[in-house]
């Protein structure tokens, strides 16, 4: 071979070296263990979230005879989760301790026959509301108190800390005057506070949600003296971390409602959708 051929040759080489070397270059793989990210505000069935209920709140949340989480609520929560695809677990605890462990990320949803209000609005994302109802007094049977009675603040008042209920005699009946703040009685669970009022003469009524009060009556000499139409809503609360599951449970709860298994919840707890 000339000297001119092996010059030839030699930058054919170099050039045949550069394009191989450019054709086999590629990006730094993952490393391994590592997983993929998702996109911001995508659910995904990797996540597990921490759904907090009301352990003592029958028909709606509550734990059963086998310390089991139960209820419509519960229910319709695992509905809604595996029509949408989301991995849920549930945490049990006193309803006045939802708000803050929804705060310092204990739990990331509410759903316990919990109301909407103006105030946990400021702390929380909310679904659509899926049931409304009012309040109701209970007494025992053969009470003399009459509805005049609690309108006039006459009546020592039972009701569950942390609930709705015990902020609407706050409302209606201390802050404006009518009644001692003394006479408003809480208790750790609407239970607690239906069996004073069956045993004792500490109370003269208890106030909770209708359909609450109606379905804890069983077993026990009480009836419903009369009801006060608070329009109370009903919805899932959701932590302002997790603004992607909104729309997963309305949609799932939309779902949810047009499906047989709706009507078969409300007949399994005996709600009453005619009459709240």
């Amino acid at each position: 071979m000339n000297k001119n051929n092996v010059a030839v040759f030699s930058v054919l080489v170099f050039l045949l070296l550069i394009l191989t070397a450019g054709c086999t270059q590629t990006t730094n793989p993952t490393p391994q263990g590592t997983a993929t990210p998702t996109s911001a505000g995508t659910v995904t069935s990797e996540k597990v979230f921490v759904i907090g209920v009301d352990d003592a709140y029958p028909p709606f949340t509550y734990t059963d005879a086998n310390g089991q989480v139960s209820g419509f609520d519960y229910d319709c929560a695992n509905l809604i989760a595996r029509d949408q695809d989301i991995k849920v677990i549930f945490k049990s605890m006193n309803r006045e301790d939802l708000l803050n462990a929804l705060k310092n990320g204990e739990i990331d949803v509410i759903y316990s026959a919990y109301s909407k209000t103006p105030e946990r609005a400021e702390s929380m994302l909310f679904s659509d509301v899926y049931w409304v109802t009012n309040k109701a007094f209970a007494v025992k049977t053969g009470s003399a108190l009459k509805m005049d009675d609690i309108n006039r603040g006459r009546a020592i008042i039972g009701a569950q800390a942390g609930s709705t209920s015990a902020d609407w005699v706050k409302t209606e009946l201390i802050d404006t005057g009518r009644m001692p703040a003394t006479s408003l009685q809480v208790y750790e669970t609407l239970e607690d506070a239906l069996d004073v009022l069956q045993t004792t003469t500490k109370l003269d009524t208890v106030i909770a949600d209708v359909q609450a009060i109606k379905l804890n009556m069983n077993g026990r000499t009480l009836n419903v003296l009369g009801t006060v139409p608070s329009g109370e809503e009903y919805v899932i609360g959701i932590s302002k971390d997790h603004p992607e599951l909104v729309e997963k449970f309305n949609t799932g709860l939309a779902n949810l409602k047009k499906s047989g298994d709706w009507d078969l919840m409300v007949a399994k707890y005996g709600l009453d959708t005619k009459k709240n």
